[in-house]
């Protein structure tokens, strides 16, 4: 579990400064927002038109990959891991920054987890974990529904690399993160919008 959530921060880092079953109907796609489907891992998810996104099916052709990293050098190392073998990165998405250092990005990782994990477990597990690997501060935590099911939302600091805002789900062995990055600064605008995407995520 340690190795994991390890795993979860080294994202968390680099790009932001880088229960199963019971689920919601889908939700509406708010105003501005378009869908994104990565029919391999089998979910889709919402995101603001504006921002760009790569899937692992897509980072493996080589000419997009490349253009996205060139794009997005601060991304370049968690480009790489997109597209590596095996891979629990799924999907990478960022909003592009312009002439500004980083705006935010997000990304969604698929990795296995006993089928036996409860969702209290989860949420204990996870909050404990993350805190252990790394110098995380103002740690909140919150269970929710999104279309997929049941989720833990935490929001917190990463030291002054920025704010993080995570969602666990969990569907039978299978633990799908969702990890939202931005500055600390900007924290209060994306809240909103980090949460209108993560309430868009479904299994297909």
């Amino acid at each position: 579990m340690r190795r994991r959530s390890s795993f979860l921060l080294w994202l968390v880092v680099l790009a932001g400064c880088g229960s199963s079953g019971g689920g919601q109907s889908p939700a509406a796609t708010a105003p501005g927002f378009t869908v994104r489907t990565d029919t391999h891992a089998g979910f889709s998810i919402a995101l603001p038109k504006r921002w760009r996104s790569l899937d692992r099916g897509t980072a493996l052709r080589g000419a997009r990959l490349k253009r996205f990293a060139e794009a997005n050098p601060r991304l370049r190392t968690e480009l790489q891991a997109l597209a590596g073998p095996q891979s629990p990165i799924k999907l990478i998405a960022v909003e592009p920054a312009g002439k500004q250092a980083f705006r935010a990005n997000m990304n969604v990782i698929q990795t296995r987890v006993p089928k036996s994990l409860s969702f209290e477990e989860l949420s204990k597990n996870e909050a404990t974990q993350i805190k252990l690997v790394s110098a995380v501060q103002d740690m909140r935590q919150a269970a929710l529904r999104v279309p997929a099911g049941r989720a833990l939302r935490l929001t917190y600091r990463v030291k002054q690399r920025g704010v993080v805002q995570q969602y666990f789900v969990k569907h039978d062995s299978l633990l799908y993160v969702l990890t939202y990055t931005t500055s600390i600064a900007a924290a209060s605008h994306y809240a909103k919008i980090f949460d209108l995407s993560a309430h868009t995520f479904e299994l297909r």
